[in-house]
């Protein structure tokens, strides 16, 4: 049977994005497969009492040097874009709508355009017409997945997705869960795979 990890992850998450960047080659070392799944990192917030690092001044400058050390550690771009935090309601609804509509290879495909134009490209992944045109780029139906973005459906499998990690012990983002274990965090990868190893 194959090992699989869940990925829970929010486009407007700086560690979901490095994370994002490392988890298909951690676990495609150990013959393991990742699910990606998208959900409003905002709704776990409300749920659990939690609140992002940007609002503690602080934990935020410490925040921008982390993100930077990872980054060059990984060896891949990330700037702080110009519009953090930024809404992503309208971003991970597109993201359950590719899913819902053409798979999670689509998902997953519009996920990493989506990461790589907000922490590289500086754009504003809140807006449907950027959104579209990411997708449109991405090789999707960027037609079909905007105007999916407003359907109840797709609002009530983010709802889902976002109440299920929660209930499973998430609280921030990236939740990624192996055999029942949650690791929370791009620092929680090299955990992650030590349990794939075990």
């Amino acid at each position: 049977m194959t090992k699989t990890v869940e990925l829970f992850y929010d486009i407007g998450s700086s560690y979901s994005y490095l994370a994002s960047t490392q988890i298909d080659a951690v676990v495609a070392r150990h013959g393991a497969v990742v699910r990606w799944r998208p959900f409003l990192l905002g709704g776990v917030f409300k749920a659990t009492g939690n609140d992002m690092p940007a609002r503690v001044p602080n934990k935020a400058r410490w925040m921008i040097g982390d993100m930077a050390r990872w980054a060059k550690r990984y060896g891949i771009e990330l700037r702080v874009p110009s519009r953090f935090p930024v809404s992503t309601v309208s971003t991970q609804r597109a993201l359950v709508a590719a899913d819902r509509l053409f798979g999670e290879a689509a998902q997953k495909t519009l996920a990493k355009a989506l990461f790589h134009a907000y922490w590289v490209a500086d754009e504003d992944v809140s807006d449907k017409a950027v959104i579209a045109r990411i997708a449109k780029g991405a090789g999707l139906d960027a037609d079909a997945i905007v105007a999916a973005i407003d359907a109840q459906e797709t609002k009530d499998v983010l709802r889902a997705s976002t109440d299920e990690a929660v209930s499973r012990g998430a609280f921030g983002a990236p939740a990624m869960f192996y055999e029942g274990e949650l690791f929370w965090g791009n620092d929680r990868l090299t955990l992650l795979e030590d349990a794939l190893s075990g």
